[in-house]
């Protein structure tokens, strides 16, 4: 039985208690809306909630500045409210039983919703200034990252960004974890989260091995993928759809069993720092074109002329399923896209200068992504063979 929260209204019976057929419908509808109120106005599921993990009902209780039998009373004051058992708290622990963590769930959802629509009200408000707590890798950091931020901190002077820089792994517990609101980042290994994160393509970029000018490979006659690789290979951890061709020419490089990602001999999670080692040495590099570009056209930097169809980087952005993001992330996201667009243009006229062809499209191509999607349509380009 859920009390009526204002008088005049009829209390409403729920629980596990069945309604005659015609009145189903409406019984549902005002037991819906009644336990929704309950349960927003009943402090002691947001404690539960907020303390399930601690499993300990004494432990539970201490952090809230109760006693158990206190903290016992709450959780069966809410146990009459919503007509049914909620926890079991057999053996001094805090474990719901089938309808509590239904509850729970629904109620975690209302809450995050309920401080993100504050949130979001009080910025359009402007009572409190925006801010976006994200993920990135290193090239996303290096190529939209800086100018679409740029961009949004003219438009608003009280934007407030705390970015992270890691690789996809990282970011994706980073994200489900709640620490940070969303990431950024090439997503090979999205597959492995096809239910808790929504995932939306951002931009599909080629990528080229580089050297310094005066390297060894700038004047060999053969440019296999074996001689590039007797050269140390300095960039961040390099994903499981590449490191599958390159570990097999890298013995001494390590794979995850886990993720099927390599770490190079030179792991940089800073581009600038894996730049200046290939510049001041005879490792190689990795990178989108429009990442290394005046580099290239200074002739500090060369392209060693090697091509492969699995030379190339998906990214995207993902978040949370079950949440929706600020209205300051979709501002950036929207921001994002404009600038991905530009750099797609510089890359087909660099690649133009440089003499270099498009490759053709892949058969049946995927994103490697789940979720809602907005697809940015990329042309595929491929450079001339000099072999």
């Amino acid at each position: 039985m859920i009390p009526a929260a204002r008088a005049g209204r009829e209390p409403v019976e729920c629980g596990l208690r069945r309604h005659p057929p015609g009145a189903a419908r409406r019984a549902l509808n005002r037991c819906n809306f009644q336990l929704l109120e309950a349960m927003v106005k009943t402090p002691s599921l947001l404690d539960i909630v907020k303390l399930l993990p601690a499993r300990d009902l004494t432990r539970a209780a201490k952090a809230l500045g109760l006693s158990p039998e206190t903290l016992m009373k709450r959780i069966g004051s809410l146990e009459s409210a919503v007509g049914t058992k909620l926890m079991d708290t057999a053996a001094k622990a805090l474990r719901p039983g089938e309808a509590g963590r239904l509850m729970i769930d629904h109620a975690s959802r209302i809450f995050t919703q309920a401080r993100d629509f504050t949130r979001d009200l009080e910025e359009l408000a402007g009572l409190q200034s925006p801010e976006i707590v994200f993920g990135t890798d290193m090239f996303a950091a290096e190529l939209p990252l800086g100018v679409a931020l740029g961009r949004m901190a003219t438009a608003n002077s009280r934007l407030r960004v705390h970015a992270v820089v890691a690789d996809f792994d990282e970011l994706a517990k980073s994200v489900m974890a709640g620490r940070i609101e969303f990431a950024i980042a090439d997503t090979t290994s999205a597959e492995r989260h096809p239910t808790r994160l929504a995932i939306e393509p951002v931009a599909e970029h080629r990528v080229f091995f580089f050297t310094r000018q005066g390297h060894p490979l700038t004047a060999a006659k053969e440019h296999s993928l074996e001689k590039l690789l007797m050269f140390p290979l300095a960039a961040s951890r390099v994903p499981h759809r590449i490191a599958m061709h390159v570990g097999k020419h890298m013995p001494s490089a390590k794979v995850e069993r886990e993720t099927g990602d390599l770490t190079p001999s030179l792991m940089l999670d800073s581009f600038a720092a894996a730049r200046a080692a290939v510049l001041a040495g005879d490792a190689i590099g990795l990178a989108p074109l429009t990442a290394i570009e005046s580099e290239l056209r200074s002739g500090k930097l060369a392209l060693v002329p090697f091509d492969a169809p699995w030379l190339h980087l998906s990214y995207g952005l993902f978040y949370p399923r079950k949440r929706s993001l600020s209205r300051a992330a979709q501002l950036f996201v929207t921001q994002l896209r404009q600038v991905e667009t530009d750099i797609q243009e510089r890359e087909h006229r660099a690649l133009a200068r440089m003499n270099l062809k498009r490759r053709p499209a892949r058969k049946g191509a995927k994103s490697g992504t789940t979720g809602p999607s907005q697809t940015t349509r990329q042309r595929k380009v491929q450079p001339r063979s000099r072999r």
